[in-house]
């Protein structure tokens, strides 16, 4: 039967017929069959919960009156015969084959065919009562098989066919466009267990997991526990954003159709990603910024460390440096909430004195980061701008000192023999890259940099002094060792 990915398909593809059949298939070809479902593109971060699983295998052992809903799969043709592509129904087979690999019981109080199966997992329901075990096998899932599926075409069925039923999430659909782009949003935001590429997340997004009542939650490291987790994509709803916004410019703000509709456009046939994400290394230099950032928060202010406050704490401060200031993390994030603080004050009022950027009364700063729409961030901005204009928070280190902001410790560089010495402790070898260096390469380095100055331990003294070579001494230039080090780690794992 010839099938058309969607009624439109022409205008959106050319010509082109997609073999489309109805079938089903067995839970054991499932088991056997070279079939991926971890399809990333269409893949959520983990939601279902063992008790959701628990009855999906309810209806494949007790309700034969309802079915498990279709799933739709993409057939690929290899050198070696066949590949198949879950496009859609991931969670259902996924919670079948997991119990299959022993990841969950079956749950209390099952009985079948007069059988207790309560709390069984597969081994033992396979030993006890192989006919039950060998009933889920059988069991067949309705589905629709596509052939000769492009790319573009299964992107554009997931999205505009399969989604009206799915009601998926804007990142979900922004992720669902298959390119270079949105494997960098997935691969930054959570990282990639595929073997053949084992990626962790930017350490940015770190995470960790807490048990509560039996449930796990997980929490992102470096930003407020309120930025919730729930598996739909938080993550890299927030990357991209932050990299829509540094691409086209900040002061427009950004919707869910434009973002969608430019990512969409960036990795079609003639977009600027489609040989690959070109923009790379500036975008992690921008989260090497952003991690310091956020580490440099008072404790008392990580909190509002939200999506919204976050984006535009790292967003403000890129600004700034293509505006051509020095931002030195340490000063830059207290100065950041000591205005958000005293710019949501009720009773100070400064914002009565101001006007948002379309002209109507300023809201209490903090009313401030509901929405990314460009009237919001462009009086956030104008707000931290009128604040750099009275204390400036982002001066060059040689303006800092002009200005009595920071004293530099008046010994600028290492004598020779301690130079010597320390490169001898280290074993003759480059303190950040471990590789060895000779002894007419050698470079004495201020792991705090002077630059920061002697109150945040940026001295000529030997406590702060580590070895190098020259041209890692020049590619460090002013940044913290920490953070360098950091920098160096995420490239090797790029």
């Amino acid at each position: 039967m010839t099938y058309y990915a969607c009624e439109d398909a022409e205008s959106h593809f050319g010509k082109s017929e997609v073999q489309c059949n109805n079938g089903d298939l067995s839970v054991l070809w499932t088991t056997t069959a070279n079939i991926n479902t971890q399809q990333r593109a269409y893949q959520r971060e983990k939601v279902t919960t063992e008790e959701w699983k628990q009855k999906l295998m309810l209806t494949v052992l007790l309700n034969t009156y309802a079915r498990i809903p279709e799933v739709h799969i993409r057939v690929i043709e290899t050198d070696g015969g066949y590949c198949y592509e879950i496009i859609d129904g991931q969670q259902r087979i996924t919670s079948i084959t997991d119990y299959l690999d022993g990841d969950y019981p079956m749950p209390e109080g099952l009985v079948v065919d007069g059988c207790d199966i309560s709390g069984m997992f597969v081994k033992e329901l396979r030993d006890s009562y192989p006919k039950i075990y060998q009933r889920i096998m059988d069991y067949r899932i309705t589905c629709k098989w596509y052939e000769d599926l492009t790319d573009l075409q299964t992107a554009h069925l997931f999205i505009n066919v399969l989604n009206n039923v799915n009601g998926m999430k804007p990142q979900e659909l922004r992720n669902a466009i298959l390119g270079f782009y949105s494997d960098y949003v997935r691969d930054t935001a959570r990282g990639n267990d595929d073997p053949a590429v084992k990626l962790d997340p930017h350490p940015l997004f770190e995470r960790y997991t807490v048990t509560k009542k039996g449930e796990e939650k997980s929490y992102l490291k470096h930003f407020s526990s309120k930025f919730t987790l729930g598996g739909h994509m938080e993550v890299d709803e927030w990357l991209s954003s932050l990299i829509y916004l540094v691409i086209n410019g900040w002061r427009s703000g950004i919707t869910q159709d434009g973002h969608y509709l430019w990512a969409e456009k960036v990795q079609s046939p003639n977009g600027d990603y489609v040989v690959k994400f070109k923009d790379k290394k500036k975008i992690e230099d921008i989260l090497n910024l952003a991690l310091a950032i956020l580490k440099a928060v008072p404790e008392a202010y990580q909190v509002k460390l939200n999506p919204m406050t976050s984006l535009m704490l790292v967003l403000y401060a890129v600004e700034s440096q293509n505006r051509g200031f020095n931002v030195v993390p340490e000063k830059y994030s207290p100065a950041f909430f000591d205005i958000y603080k005293r710019w949501s004050d009720t009773t100070t009022k400064l914002y009565m004195n101001e006007t948002m950027d379309n002209g109507n009364q300023m809201k209490e700063f903090n009313e401030l980061f509901g929405g990314k729409n460009g009237n919001a961030i462009k009086t956030i901005f104008k707000v931290l701008d009128i604040e750099y204009l009275e204390n400036p928070l982002f001066p060059s280190p040689e303006k800092e000192v002009q200005m009595g902001l920071i004293k530099l410790d008046p010994r600028v560089s290492f004598t020779r023999s301690e130079i010597l010495k320390k490169w001898q402790e280290q074993g003759g070898k480059c303190f950040y890259t471990d590789e060895p260096i000779v002894e007419d390469d050698l470079a004495g380095d201020h792991f705090i940099p002077r630059s920061f100055g002697v109150a945040l331990g940026g001295v000529t003294e030997y406590s702060n002094l580590v070895v190098c070579s020259k041209r890692t001494n020049i590619k460090k230039s002013n940044m913290h060792g920490d953070d360098f080090m950091e920098m160096l780690k995420t490239k090797e794992a790029a």
